[in-house]
């Protein structure tokens, strides 16, 4: 009997340590598994800290850049550079050998040709087409026009290296905002590559999701940059480069890497290579109807409309074209600076093209409410935007490119 006791109590010990043994990895385990828990929630707390500081410290340098006062620069134009049949580069750096302010990726600067033969000074907006941290300006061109008056045409055959130009800026309120942990979107098409390039360098450097980039064009003659793309598409493979061409070379295939493809690609191409298009920004640039009925499929495809940004520049005709029924109002406009008072003529779409008509010089530049070149103070009345300006203005201060009269007005002018 007593040895069964014995051998009794030695199954109990043994059963006793066995489970001790078991409660011990259990209880081990599971603190590790704990600790690993914590430590996960851990990192992911200093990721998103160091995700909302970087955003924070971003916001503060788009607003110290964006809030500063605009400045005119000569610069010297040190190389200039063909990178397609109509499109010319011109870097420019500080005259005077002073570092030249930095800029958002996305910014232009205004640009002005002098006087010529006794007209008026004319002014264009050109996008920054270099990495914002490279050091220096370059604004890549496209011919528009043979016209005497043309400023691109001014700066294809009449600006070499060793010249001066004036310009005025880093401004515009296009440019690459905080993307963290959303999938960055640049579309374009012809020379609207150009801001494109600076947001690409710069979606390189933050915490994206994951970064795009389709570009239109014509055919291989009108394709700027096209090696610095190609190269980009094999240096970061992990981004998506997709270059196409309305007119592809007679026998000529598409890339097998899909790089180069043909024809014009669709919204539904760009949603097609995005996981989320509700955690997508997108960029465009390239003409004006094309960014509206791009943005407008795209926005039927899921996207924020808050999240497609585009910005339109363009060269209007000077010629009075004939306005809505509701933007025409009979009113009469005093320039006071020019002591002329006139009825404001409802052929014309806007103030600004009324004002040249009138023989009452007014700086213009984009002619689109972006570069704000001809704001001028309004001294009496009101007027009706017909677009809505993307310029910051001082207080009595209008934009006549975008702007019509709403009753009489005094402008100073």
């Amino acid at each position: 009997m007593d040895t069964w006791i014995e051998v009794a109590q030695v199954i109990f010990f043994i059963a006793t340590a066995l489970l001790t043994a078991n409660f011990g990895r259990t209880l081990v385990r599971s603190m590790i598994q704990r600790r690993q828990v914590e430590q996960t929630r851990e990192k992911q707390t200093q990721l998103q800290d160091v995700e909302i500081a970087a955003a924070l410290q971003q916001t503060f340098t788009e607003l110290s850049i964006t809030g500063r006062s605009l400045q005119w620069y000569s610069a010297k134009v040190v190389r200039v550079d063909q990178e397609s049949a109509d499109v010319k580069s011109f870097y420019l750096v500080n005259e005077h050998d002073d570092l030249l302010p930095t800029f958002l990726a996305g910014q232009h600067l205004l640009l002005e040709r002098p006087k010529q033969n006794g007209s008026v000074a004319e002014f264009r907006c050109y996008t920054l087409s270099n990495d914002s941290r490279s050091g220096y300006w370059r604004i890549s061109v496209k011919k528009n026009s043979d016209s005497p008056n043309s400023v691109s045409r001014w700066l294809h055959e009449q600006v070499h290296t060793g010249d001066t130009v004036r310009v005025r800026g880093p401004a515009g309120s296009f440019y690459l905002q905080s993307c963290t942990n959303r999938n960055v979107v640049l579309l374009s098409a012809g020379i609207g590559i150009t801001p494109m390039l600076p947001m690409f360098q710069e979606t390189l450097r933050r915490s994206n999701r994951s970064l795009h980039l389709f570009a239109q064009f014509r055919d291989v003659d009108h394709m700027p940059f096209a090696e610095s793309l190609l190269n980009m598409a094999h240096q970061f493979p992990n981004t998506n480069i997709q270059l196409w061409l309305s007119r592809f070379p007679q026998g000529v295939k598409g890339s097998s890497t899909n790089i180069i493809r043909e024809g014009k690609f669709s919204a539904g191409d760009v949603c097609e290579s995005i996981d989320d298009v509700k955690q997508s920004d997108f960029y465009l640039c390239g003409p004006e109807a094309w960014q509206i009925e791009l943005k407008a499929q795209l926005v039927e495809r899921g996207a924020a409309e808050g999240n497609v940004r585009y910005e339109l520049f363009q060269e209007n005709s000077q010629k009075p074209q004939q306005a809505s029924p509701k933007i025409a109002t009979s009113c009469s406009v005093h320039f006071r600076q020019s002591n002329k008072l006139t009825a404001f003529a409802s052929t014309y779409p806007n103030l600004l093209g009324f004002a040249m008509e009138s023989d009452v010089p007014i700086s213009s530049g984009c002619r689109s409410g972006s570069c704000g070149s001809c704001a001028v103070r309004l001294l009496q009345g009101k007027v009706r935007y017909t677009r809505k300006p993307q310029f910051q203005l001082k207080t009595n201060e209008i934009l006549p490119c975008v702007c019509v009269p709403d009753g009489n007005i005094v402008v100073d002018a």
